[in-house]
């Protein structure tokens, strides 16, 4: 009997018999998680970023780790791939941080919380959960700034949209300023008429004696100009300090 002969099957046969028994102690993994591309870890070793699909593995316990670097969250558990079965492993990440989303209507206003966001429309996905005052100002001057208080859970999203509207070229505090400026300039007119009357009167009054004429006439004249004049300024300072004021306010 040639032993040779006999030794190259039985080899072969031991071989797709090792092979086989290596294959019995192989499994798979699947994991899908949300968001997408999570970074997936088997122990300390990377072995790719979510979705994973029917990844071998040797048969075992091993320790799952899941970390999403840009939202800074990460969990972790244990799993065991047994021999020829799939493992599925299935996770929603919270997020960490809120997200806030603004648009305006006209776009290009500026964004601010304490501080300036950017631009709308702006999308910020850092946002830490809590209270904030925001304030939507555009770079125009014409359109009035909006500002509310609002409130930024974990992991949710906020969206706001405003319509800046446009102030008016002629509104109650333009029409009151106007009044004022016009009652200023009306009562220093006044004033100044009524003083120029005054002094005419009073140079009438002193050019004429009892004898050649009525001087009590022209001192009632003379006084009424006076209190108009008086009248006058005081109309016109009170009309100066109303408009300042609501100039400030």
């Amino acid at each position: 009997m040639n032993y040779r002969t006999i030794g190259i099957p039985l080899l072969l046969v031991f071989c797709i018999a090792l092979s086989s028994l290596h294959g019995a102690e192989e499994g798979t993994l699947s994991v899908t998680t949300e968001p997408t591309g999570v970074e997936v870890w088997l122990g300390d070793k990377y072995i790719g970023d979510t979705p994973i699909q029917n990844k071998k593995l040797r048969t075992g316990r091993y320790t799952l780790k899941l970390i999403d670097p840009i939202q800074q969250v990460s969990v972790s558990e244990e799993i065991l791939i047994q021999s020829g079965e799939l493992t599925m492993v299935e996770k929603i990440l919270k997020a960490k941080f809120g997200t806030l989303k603004v648009d305006s209507d006209p776009e290009g206003a500026e964004v601010f919380i304490a501080t300036l966001l950017g631009k709308t429309p702006l999308e910020n996905n850092f946002m830490n959960p809590g209270k904030y005052r925001i304030e939507v100002k555009h770079p125009k001057k014409k359109y009035q700034p909006v500002s509310e208080e609002i409130t930024i859970p974990q992991s949710k999203t906020v969206e706001l949209t405003n319509t800046l509207v446009k102030e008016s070229a002629f509104d109650t505090k333009a029409a009151v300023r106007l009044a004022l400026g016009a009652g200023a300039i009306g009562g220093f007119v006044w004033a100044i008429i009524a003083q120029g009357n005054h002094k005419m009167y009073e140079t009438q009054i002193a050019e004429r004696t009892p004898f050649n004429g009525d001087t009590d006439g022209l001192s009632g004249k003379s006084k009424t100009a006076a209190t108009h004049r008086t009248l006058g300024v005081i109309v016109g300072a009170l009309c100066v300090v109303g408009f300042e004021i609501v100039a400030f306010f």
